[in-house]
């Protein structure tokens, strides 16, 4: 305190000369010169794994960069020179905690346990049992739309009964990885071990393996409409295996479709004994989702992160869409995403009092708003042509493209029409009203847009003109809402020419 202090000869004020300190300055007060560690997220899965759902029991993707010297820090930590001493802890390390936490657990890979699943898993199990374990050949087909627990709750049955499958041979394929309806054949022989051949004589050959003796085969077609073929064949093929004489396969078939059976395999219907038995899963109602959320949010340690509003609200909103868990899921991890971002660029923007500890504020709750906000990011508004800041919401070009949905079903006199015949239908009515038509991958692009709206459904195909569309609100509903527009209204009323 007696030190006289003096001004810098570089113009400096009073006092910052003789009373610096050796040690250059870390920078360490401000986080300036400290590397900033990543937020932790899930990790990316591989391009051959992309599109394929997660079963139970898959290891976590946990990459790691080569040659690495040790071990990495963890999420919410930092790495310090040894020169620097003790690592000071940082600003958001306390407030991520919680958000990293929430967002592990907001996973949509399988859970230990599957609520309000308990009647289907117990079919499932008394279904391996009585025909896999019994040596009884059959079939089953699982329907469900999407994120109803379809591929979930197999998973998890598989697991619980893997030393009472221990006898047995399981495959699992995944139909959307084939290339065509006719290959799966050849993937179905290299799994049990045989050469693989196409046309009828790997089909023959396959016959004679599973008629033969030995070990029960259980085989697991997820997305089995994807093997949809000109005259089903394919289909029939697979489903006429367990009923032939001496046969030792027990089929499992799971897809979205209801009414796959009666529509594509009306000819099954004619031999009621041979007709696979079936099971749908229903879509999750407001209560289950509600559940499902409060037992995940509910492993994070502390204050919830969500608020009991908005949970209720993220659950009433998707069930009344889709009833989809992951639909779910993952609007909630993204809304705890957006509220860790305000809070890591609120509390790395305060001032430290002093310089000496870094400031702990209280974490910030995800709120309805958040949760509203993804939910419109997802789901947009349907067809509901609000204003936002005077401006429809709702492009011209999906209104044109839902106009030619319209006429063609009309035309067509069919509930379901190809993305091709759609396509050509929409450049048609564009050229009338000498408006831009978009291509065929763009038009893709729009009927994505307005299947994530819940306005479409989309069935995909190996080849995109080939892909169903529908729709899947009730066409007054539709045609009222387009009407609000004088430009679709009149192209309502002209038609096709």
């Amino acid at each position: 305190e007696g030190l006289k202090r003096e001004a810098s000869p570089r113009g400096e004020p009073p006092g910052s000369g003789p009373l610096r300190s050796p040690v250059p300055s870390t920078g360490d007060d401000n986080l300036c010169n400290v590397p900033r560690a990543q937020p932790c997220s899930p990790a990316k899965r591989s391009k051959e794994n992309q599109g394929r759902r997660l079963l139970f029991g898959d290891p976590p993707a946990s990459p790691e960069k080569p040659n690495s010297p040790g071990p990495s820090p963890r999420c919410g930590e930092q790495e310090t020179p040894q020169s620097l001493g003790p690592a000071r802890p940082r600003l958001f390390r306390q407030e991520g905690t919680c958000y990293q936490e929430a967002k592990r657990v907001l996973h949509a890979a399988v859970p230990d346990r599957l609520h309000a699943r308990e009647r289907e898993t117990g079919a499932l199990r008394q279904f391996l049992r009585e025909h896999v374990c019994g040596r009884r050949p059959g079939s089953l087909y699982v329907s469900g739309a999407p994120g109803t627990g379809k591929t979930a709750s197999l998973s998890r049955v598989l697991l619980d009964c893997k030393d009472e499958l221990a006898g047995s041979k399981t495959i699992v394929l995944n139909c959307m990885s084939l290339s065509s309806p006719q290959s799966v054949f050849p993937a179905v022989a290299q799994e049990l071990g045989l050469p693989a051949a196409a046309g009828r004589d790997g089909v023959r050959r396959l016959e004679k393996h599973l008629t033969a003796q030995g070990p029960m085969v259980l085989l697991v077609l997820d997305e089995l409409d994807q093997l949809e073929s000109k005259g089903q064949d394919v289909l029939y093929t697979l489903f006429e295996w367990p009923w032939l004489p001496h046969s030792r396969l027990v089929l499992v078939g799971l897809a979205n479709a209801l009414d796959l059976m009666d529509r594509s395999l009306a000819r099954l219907a004619a031999r009621p004994a041979s007709s696979p038995q079936l099971l749908h899963f229903p879509p999750y109602t407001r209560e289950q989702l509600s559940t499902i959320l409060r037992e995940r949010l509910g492993q994070v340690a502390g204050d919830p992160v969500l608020d009991a509003a908005a949970l209720q609200f993220c659950a009433r909103k998707v069930s009344a869409v889709s009833g989809d868990a992951r639909k779910a899921l993952d609007v909630c991890r993204r809304a705890v995403e957006v509220v860790e971002l305000e809070v890591r660029s609120q509390t790395l923007l305060k001032p430290l009092p002093g310089g000496d500890s870094p400031v702990s504020p209280v974490p910030k709750r995800v709120g309805l708003l958040h949760i509203s906000r993804v939910i419109s990011e997802v789901f947009g508004d349907r067809l509901a042509a609000g204003a936002v800041g005077g401006r429809d919401t709702f492009p011209l070009q999906q209104k044109v493209l839902l106009c030619s949905l319209l006429l063609l079903a009309r035309r067509l006199r069919a509930r379901e029409v190809t993305l091709g015949k759609l396509h050509d239908t929409y450049s048609q009515l564009c050229r009338q009203q000498h408006l831009p038509a978009v291509d065929q991958a763009e038009c893709l692009s729009l009927v994505t847009l307005l299947e994530s709206r819940g306005v479409l459904e989309l069935k995909r195909a190996k080849e995109a003109r080939l892909a169903k569309v529908s729709l899947k609100m009730e066409e007054a509903a539709v045609e009222h809402a387009l009407q609000d527009t004088a430009l679709v209204g009149s192209i309502l009323a002209q038609g096709l020419r």
